[in-house]
């Protein structure tokens, strides 16, 4: 077994620039809020080669991916930095302008069936470009029974190059034994001190 059991610290940082290979270098980042949720989804090709009526090798090579955030909610700083929505005298405009390019990360709660049984680890997730986008957010009355509503950002990814010629990279992981050293990760990967 290796299950998912919780999500904690999702953390972004926006891409000021890239070196010459191609690889982003982040500004000092921010954690967005609690973690509700995410769920990623790989898109990838589907490329298939024929021979005599067979198939004879594929492709299924990473295209890009898409993140479902839904955190426990956004204050007006959060969705300016990572929605890119502008500060005015003390409102924040909506604009057509697009939301910036961020590096996004969070660690995964993980439990693992081990040779002295089962253990919990964390994944250190950090993903290297994407936009944010809220496509929809629901408000209602407040009714005899509550129902907790928060916004879901819709992130796109997309792969960027690490080293000059090197392969098209889209996200890094990495397992801990603590919580705090995972946390620390992907602090580090947005440059949170």
């Amino acid at each position: 077994m290796n299950a998912n059991i919780g999500m904690v610290s999702p953390v972004a940082a926006t891409i000021s620039s890239y070196d010459s290979a191609g690889k982003p270098n982040y500004g000092t980042g921010k954690v967005i809020a609690e973690a509700v949720s995410a769920q990623l989804n790989w898109e990838r090709a589907d490329g298939r080669f024929y021979g005599d009526d067979v198939q004879l090798d594929s492709d299924n090579g990473v295209l890009g991916y898409t993140i479902d955030f839904e955190p426990t909610g956004l204050t007006d700083d959060a969705r300016g930095y990572i929605l890119g929505e502008t500060a005015q005298t003390g409102e924040y405009s909506v604009t057509d302008a697009a939301s910036p390019d961020v590096g996004f990360g969070y660690v995964r709660v993980m439990r693992t069936t081990g040779t002295s049984g089962v253990v919990t680890s964390y994944e250190g997730w950090w993903f290297y470009k994407l936009k944010f986008g809220v496509s929809s957010e629901e408000t209602r009355t407040k009714e005899r029974n509550v129902e907790w509503r928060t916004p879901t950002l819709n992130g796109v990814g997309a792969g960027v190059t690490l080293t000059a010629g090197g392969a098209l990279n889209f996200a890094v992981h990495k397992t801990f034994t603590t919580k705090s050293d995972a946390i620390a990760y992907v602090k580090g990967k947005a440059n949170i001190s």
